[in-house]
């Protein structure tokens, strides 16, 4: 089977190619630039590093499953790219998230004190989820 080339329509692909586990997560990477949310998914979903940067371009995801308490748990994790120029792109991906991580460097003052400008962007996804449940 070919994966299409839009990451959404992808993930629905490999979700109907793979339907064999108990829970499924949709988890969503988010930070500035330059932080190293790709870094950390490629190491943590295929044991991976590589020291060459490429900036990720609007939005990206790797599949990853775990096994906790006898339960296949497949988690579909999205690399976001940080840049202000992509964020209506990668926003329109936080739906159906039920995690974020939030992420930036550590030896980056700006990305630290940047932490402080994504929690309203999370906390507006978590309003706009409460609504969508509760049909508003």
């Amino acid at each position: 089977m070919a994966l299409a080339r839009d990451p959404a329509a992808a993930a629905e692909q490999r979700d109907a190619a793979d339907q064999n586990f108990d829970y499924m997560f949709k988890l969503l990477i988010i930070g500035n630039s330059s932080v190293g949310k790709t870094s950390f998914l490629f190491r943590f979903a295929d044991d991976s590093f590589t020291s060459a940067f490429v900036s990720t371009v609007g939005i990206d995801f790797k599949v990853k499953t775990i096994y906790r308490s006898d339960k296949r748990v497949k988690l579909q994790i999205w690399d976001t790219a940080g840049q202000e120029r992509y964020r209506t792109i990668t926003t329109a991906y936080y739906r159906g998230a039920m995690g974020f991580l939030l992420m930036y460097d550590i030896t980056s003052q700006e990305s630290f004190c940047a932490v402080q400008d994504w929690l309203p962007v999370l906390r507006g996804q978590r309003q706009r989820q409460r609504q969508r449940e509760a049909g508003v």
